[in-house]
Order: structure tokens, then C-alpha cells, then sequence
């Protein structure tokens, strides 16, 4: 039995209550990258990552972080004041640490990707996207039944699952398939939901896990280090 996480963006209460919520039969936690960005603990939410042995893929804002060429005009004002804060409050281990981390990894049960499975920066937002990562998914990886994504911060699953699903937040990889699975975000969710939310599997299925947290600690901590405003407030709504 394994989890995934993804987008912790330096939320350190989100993950906490994540890690405290994981059950102990769990034998791996994969990160699918965002470990920082946007919140007020970047190095310690990075340290937890690394000092648990995550097996963790390089998402876009740890790379905006660690490597200083990245052109910021990618980002919006918000994002990009958050990444020059945070290269001023990230330790040089844990840069070299997400910076040298692969953008895929693969299991013999699963694929898991940043973004997508073409690219590590594309957000898998609408029918057509998805669609076109399932076509790869088919012909690249034909014995492969699931492939965890992250980046949208949206919790997700496409094809539509249907009759896969059950037990409410449950999908079985038996039916139907192969599986795109977006687990949500754990430090800053936009969908509309404000728990941190995160993934279970054992290769048959897929759990869905909803984690309450101390938010207006984390917001206070991002008022706190002058981060934009924006950033805390949008914590308490999911958005």
C-alpha cells in the first residue's frame, strides 16, 4: 500500500495533518512536486520530504525556486513574488535537493507525473487534455493502469469513473481504465474544498483522503513574512 501527495507549497500545518492522517500499513508516500511556493515554510516542509525518504518528482515552482535563469515572466505577479521570497529562505541542501529531483517516476503499478504525462508543465484541465494523455498513456505504457498527476491542485479522475467508483471516494482500478488521478493539493487547494487532500492505493484501488487543518496558522504565517495577502486569504476558501 502506497500514497501520493502533491502541492504542499510550503504549507506546513496542511502537511503535517496530512502525514499524521496517513495509515501505518502505508509503506511509501510518493510526492508528485510543489513541495514550495506560495506558503511561509519552504524549508521545513522541503526537510520533512527529504528526511522521510519521499520518492519526490521536481514540480515547476521548485525549479523557479532552485534555478535562478528561470524566467519569472511565466508567473503571475503573486507566484513570482513568492518564488523570490522563497530563494531567500530555502537552505542550499534542500534547493540541490529539488533541484536534482526526476520530473516522472514509474513503479510496476503506477506512473507519476507532475503535470502530465507529455509534459511536466502542462495543466490537465479539460476533456481534450485528458484525453490526449490517456492516448499516450495507452500506446507508451500499455501494462501501466494509473497515472498520478498533480499541478492543477484539483482533485480528478478520467476517464469519468462511474461505475469504478464506490464506497463514496473509492475508485476501483479493476473496472475500466487505464486511470488519470490528480490527488488534490496538499497545501493549497482550488477546487473549492479546504481540507488537504491526498491518495491511497494497494493496486486494485484508490482512496480519496480529506485532512483538516489549522489554516489560520498558515495564514498568519504568511501575513506574517509579508507574502501577498492573497496567498493567505485564499486558503480559507479553496480557491
Amino acid at each position: 500500500m502506497y500514497a501520493v501527495i502533491s502541492d504542499i507549497h510550503a504549507n506546513l500545518e496542511a502537511l503535517e495533518a496530512v502525514l499524521g492522517d496517513v495509515p501505518e500499513d502505508v509503506e511509501t508516500i510518493y510526492c508528485l512536486g510543489d513541495v514550495i511556493g506560495y506558503g511561509a515554510d519552504p524549508d521545513e516542509c522541503c526537510d520533512i520530504v527529504r528526511t522521510l525518504g519521499m520518492p519526490t518528482i521536481s514540480g515547476n515552482h521548485d525549479l523557479a525556486v532552485t534555478d535562478l535563469e528561470t524566467d519569472l515572466n511565466w508567473f503571475n505577479p503573486t507566484a513570482a513574488a513568492a518564488v523570490l521570497w522563497t530563494r531567500e529562505h530555502l537552505s542550499e541542501e534542500n534547493a540541490e535537493f529539488l533541484r536534482t529531483r526526476p520530473r516522472m517516476m514509474r513503479t510496476e503499478e503506477a506512473l507519476f507525473v507532475h503535470g502530465s504525462l507529455r509534459d511536466p508543465d502542462e495543466y490537465i484541465i479539460n476533456k481534450i487534455s485528458a484525453q490526449d494523455n490517456l492516448a499516450m498513456l495507452k500506446s507508451v505504457y500499455p501494462d501501466v493502469p494509473i497515472c498520478f498527476f498533480g499541478h492543477t491542485h484539483v482533485k480528478a479522475v478520467a476517464p469519468s469513473p462511474n461505475g469504478a467508483m464506490s464506497r463514496g471516494h473509492t475508485l476501483d482500478l479493476r473496472s475500466g481504465g487505464p486511470y488519470l488521478v490528480n490527488p488534490g493539493s496538499v497545501g493549497q487547494p482550488r477546487d473549492g474544498d479546504t481540507f488537504a487532500s491526498y491518495v491511497i492505493a494497494d493496486g486494485e484501488s484508490v482512496l480519496y483522503r480529506f485532512v483538516e487543518y489549522d489554516i489560520k496558522k498558515a495564514q498568519a504565517k504568511i501575513r506574517a513574512a509579508a507574502l501577498p495577502d492573497m496567498l493567505a486569504d485564499r486558503l480559507a476558501v479553496g480557491r
